[in-house]
């Protein structure tokens, strides 16, 4: 956490109010989608409860697990739930034409979004969609294969939700706290109190007040997927231990309770929705929602043709490969931000991975000899900064005012008040003979520079076979000779 947000966090704390910071949203968020509210059982991991969802506020629909027994028909009533929405997705596509690096493809003009209360609920549906998609393949009856199906599409979204910038599934508290601080601790990510900072109910003297309010013992309810204990000791346990004796009865008392446990937390997700949804996105979430199309498309086309499931374990090639990918992808989101969000400017000024300064020098004269013999345009500038600055030579920033621009980081030079920062500009600048003046300040003008997005390009990764086998290539030869750790005849 910077020092910026630890700041507004105790003003927040002082005045009992939440405190708006990003204006603009990063994230897209759809017209229609299905929200997910999990509950599950305490004890095993992945052993579900119930599951509220739904698409509109006013018609959830509540899915209940027995307490004991087979959960194979709340499982299947949840497939076909889910699998019907990502299939309303299914009816309409475009085709992209072919590119130096890829043939014409097709992709859909929209993709299904899950949203959920927080990152617990993303924890426990990856947890479920594990166990889901690799249930033996002995049964092939119609529901069974709907649940296989089930777990692989959950595996899809909760590995897109790994993705920073991604929006396939949404966890609605890690949004929040992207638009606002509160005055409760940031590893607190309980909705009920988050969104009583934001959205004091009325009749509520402040933030604080409506926080302490909700999470009271005779008000509280949880977000999911775990349910809290005075619930469980008080009203849970005693129809589990009447469901063994008489199960009709206690199921249906069951499901009266838990919709109305579940009904609060439903209503916040949708409040929090739209006041999420009034936020004005940002453009570059439109460009990652039509990547998300494009992933939504490839996965369809990988179901359709194979089918197979992802495996338990990734091998190591498989693993390094989605880690470069969502270092890239954090690292395009970070930059994203920097340049469509005020906020998050000043914040990287703060934590020295931003500067700005005025410009005191300006060299509009600078040239080099390039490859060909030729003079190549380079101006250079030298910007005057007391924001604490941990930008190493040779580190490309853009401004949000020239985003096309590269602005060279050459030479830092501490002083006693200041630290000066020399430029040179290597991209956007056009060049000798038709240069573009605009990307150039002039001297008195203010500049913030940020990291600039760098081109991503997957790095050479070796095939499986020539991996050592301990990381998932082919077994050796001669396992275990000379070293005494082949087996006995």
């Amino acid at each position: 956490m910077s020092l910026l947000a630890s700041l507004l966090r105790l003003r927040a704390d002082a005045s009992g109010h939440a405190i708006r910071t990003s204006h603009v949203r990063h994230l897209h968020l759809s017209d229609q989608p299905l929200m997910m509210l999990p509950l599950k059982r305490t004890g095993p991991a992945a052993r579900p409860l119930a599951v509220m969802l739904g698409t509109s506020p006013l018609r959830p629909r509540l899915l209940i697990a027995p307490p004991s027994g087979s959960t194979a028909t709340m499982l299947t009533a949840l497939a076909k739930a889910v699998i019907g929405h990502v299939a309303s997705h299914h009816r309409a596509k475009e085709y992209l034409p072919a590119t130096a690096t890829r043939p014409e493809r097709a992709r859909y003009l929209d993709a299904p979004q899950l949203v959920v209360p927080n990152q617990q609920a993303v924890r426990f549906l990856r947890t479920l969609a594990s166990g889901l998609r690799l249930r033996r393949l002995d049964d092939q009856s119609p529901s069974a294969n709907s649940i296989r199906l089930l777990g692989q599409w959950l595996t899809h979204f909760t590995d897109r939700a790994q993705i920073p910038g991604s929006a396939a599934l949404v966890s609605l508290t890690d949004l929040l706290v992207m638009h606002w601080i509160t005055g409760q601790s940031p590893q607190d990510d309980d909705l009920a109190t988050l969104l009583a900072w934001i959205y004091p109910p009325f009749g509520s003297t402040d933030g604080r007040d409506a926080a302490r309010h909700a999470e009271a013992p005779d008000t509280y309810r949880g977000a999911g997927p775990d349910t809290d204990a005075a619930f469980d000791n008080e009203k849970l346990t005693p129809l589990v231990d009447a469901y063994a004796r008489d199960p009709t009865p206690a199921l249906q008392e069951l499901e009266k309770l838990l919709a109305a446990y579940l009904q609060p937390t439903w209503d916040r997700l949708w409040q929090a929705y739209a006041l999420l949804q009034a936020i004005p996105p940002t453009a570059s979430a439109g460009r990652r929602w039509a990547a998300e199309r494009a992933e939504f498309t490839d996965h369809t086309t990988h179901l359709d043709q194979d089918g197979r499931p992802r495996p338990a374990r990734d091998q190591a090639v498989s693993a390094a490969i989605s880690l470069e990918r969502r270092e890239a992808a954090r690292a395009a989101f970070n930059a994203d931000r920097a340049l469509e969000d005020p906020f998050v400017r000043v914040e990287l000024r703060t934590t020295g991975d931003a500067v700005g300064g005025t410009v005191i020098a300006v060299d509009d004269q600078h040239t080099i000899c390039g490859p060909g013999g030729r003079d190549m345009w380079r101006p250079r500038i030298t910007l005057s900064t007391q924001d604490p600055v941990h930008l190493e030579p040779g580190r490309l920033l853009t401004s949000h005012l020239h985003r096309t621009a590269r602005y060279q980081v050459r030479g830092l030079i501490a002083g006693p008040v200041d630290t000066l920062v020399e430029l040179e500009i290597t991209a956007g600048m056009g060049t000798v003979d038709r240069p573009n003046h605009t990307v150039l300040p002039s001297a008195g003008a203010f500049l913030v520079l940020t990291a600039a997005p760098e081109h991503f390009r997957m790095p050479a990764f070796p095939s499986r076979d020539q991996t050592p086998w301990t990381h998932g290539g082919p077994p050796p030869e001669h396992l275990g000779d000379g070293d005494g750790s082949q087996e006995e005849q």
